[in-house]
């Protein structure tokens, strides 16, 4: 492992499990104690956090430790330097030796220039019980850490374990990790204290929401280490908009319900796209995402229905109309994200992705991985524009399996971005989001008009929504027949 390389992961700690954990962690070994003091700089412009940089000044007991931190990919692995400093006041130089240092001096010199200075933007105070736990195949310490975080006159409790690998497997840490997450129902969190005070800084202090990234490798990387670039923009999505739904604002409640199934969708999708050039996952792992995505289907309907359906009924002179048939019985996206199970199936994720980093398969040169990319699409394209030039004879069920397979064309189409013309990928990626756009606004009015029929054995009244929804769907797939012709027309990628 790179001297600079942080292994760890970190969790929410649900209260009632607090006493236990903290027992549990000083019950063995030689537990230690010690208050931490934190400040973090940044320029008034943010310009380190926007770099992925976090620069921190720490009292631990009677010394001072700077440290610079670097995002690297991947949910358990992070660039961190440490120094000791002679007192409170921070030395950029001191990680001159370093990739992300000199970016650091580079960020803070044009900082100068420009008149800004960096300074303290948020501080921590801490009680940290850390115990050395020695498993089979790996060294880890995990610290409980319990205090508050501090910025511009707003406070915000912390309480969250962190395992962190000292020495040996990822893979063993990952397991210790499972066992002591299913003895206390540990919530993982993707976030770190620096992101959080940024946020807490701003006067936004839930998690955002996480919308989908290009994935970033190399235009001469091999399956292996696209897949993996591939796998942790999905993961991170996913993990992300959980935290988000489990600790974020009620107000976004929706949307994370909403970028949680598209990183499940998309993560999907990629197992698609890079079928028999990589592993693939655990047939239970696969399962239990499809079983997730379905659940928050229910929940994701229910607000569709809610905030958009019945609010453009309303401007139309809908009668208004009872609850609709199961809108009570949809499960709670809050109280989901959080249960045993769903915490159970993001860490085996986290742990299969791992693996697959010290046990890649044979895969395609990075050459072959090019031509392969652009065939597969070249074949799935064919395919959707003679579905596209048949839509006007598909039913309802064609019309879904076609809107299935634009998305999962976009998201090939992204995730193979770095091996492909730039120009002709831009084409087809302006022409599959119209049809994707066009084809999820027919399912959506299709649902609702579902449900709306549902109401018509006790309300008559409903006959108005179902006739509503009818129209508006004609009005609809008239857009959409015109946006999936150009999808259609659209050339094939060259080879």
């Amino acid at each position: 492992m790179d001297a600079n390389a942080e292994i760890e992961l970190k969790f929410l700690v649900p209260a009632e499990a607090r006493a236990a954990l903290a027992a549990e962690l000083a019950a063995r070994g030689r537990p230690r104690r010690m208050w931490l003091s934190d400040a973090y700089l940044d320029t008034p412009d943010l310009r380190l956090a926007r770099a992925g940089l976090a620069w921190r000044m720490r009292r631990e007991g009677g010394r001072w430790v700077q440290a610079l931190k670097a995002a690297r990919g991947g949910a358990l692995e992070r660039f961190e330097h440490e120094v000791v400093r002679p007192d409170a006041g921070p030395d950029p130089a001191a990680h001159a030796g370093t990739g992300p240092g000199r970016e650091l001096l580079a960020l803070l010199a044009q900082a100068r220039e420009e008149g800004l200075e960096a300074g303290v933007r948020f501080q921590t105070q801490l009680r940290r019980l850390t115990r050395r736990v020695r498993t089979r195949g790996a060294v880890v310490d995990i610290a409980l850490d319990e205090g508050r975080l501090m910025a511009a006159g707003a406070v915000q409790r912390l309480r969250e374990v962190e395992f962190e690998l000292v020495s040996g497997s990822p893979v063993a840490m990952l397991a210790l990790v499972e066992r002591w997450r299913a003895r206390f129902g540990l919530v993982l969190d993707p976030r770190n204290k620096a992101e959080r005070g940024h946020r807490l800084a701003a006067g936004a202090p839930q998690a955002p929401l996480r919308k989908a990234e290009a994935p970033v490798y190399a235009a001469e990387a091999g399956a292996s280490a696209a897949f993996g670039a591939v796998l942790d923009e999905c993961l991170d999505q996913i993990g992300r908009n959980a935290i988000g739904l489990a600790e974020g604002d009620p107000a976004l409640r929706a949307e994370h319900v909403h970028q949680l199934r598209v990183g499940i969708r998309r993560l999907r999708a990629a197992l698609r796209a890079f079928r028999a050039w990589v592993a693939e996952p655990p047939a239970d792992l696969v399962d239990g995402l499809r079983a997730l995505f379905a659940e928050l289907g229910v929940a994701r309907d229910r607000d569709v229905l809610g905030s958009g359906v019945a609010a453009e009924l309303a401007l139309a002179g809908a009668p208004a109309l009872g609850p609709l048939p199961g809108a009570a019985d949809a499960p709670d996206p809050v109280a989901l994200v959080r249960a045993v199970g769903t915490q159970r199936l993001l860490l085996a994720w986290i742990a299969w992705r791992v693996a697959l980093d010290q046990d890649a398969p044979a895969a395609p040169a990075p050459d072959t991985l090019q031509r392969l990319a652009r065939r597969r699409l070249r074949r799935w394209h064919k395919g959707l524009a003679e579905s596209c030039r048949a839509f006007d004879e598909l039913d309802a069920p064609a019309v879904h399996e076609l809107r299935k397979r634009v998305k999962r064309q976009r998201y090939a189409m992204e995730f193979f971005a770095p091996l492909l013309p730039r120009k002709a990928a831009a084409r087809h990626l302006q022409a599959l989001a119209a049809a994707q756009q066009g084809l999820g606004d027919i399912n959506d009015l299709g649902v609702a008009r579902e449900h709306y029929r549902a109401l018509l054995a006790s309300e008559p009244a409903a006959w108005f929504a179902v006739g509503w929804l009818t129209a508006r769907i004609a009005e609809v797939r008239e857009r959409a027949r015109e946006d999936l012709a150009r999808l259609g027309a659209v050339a094939a990628l060259p080879r």
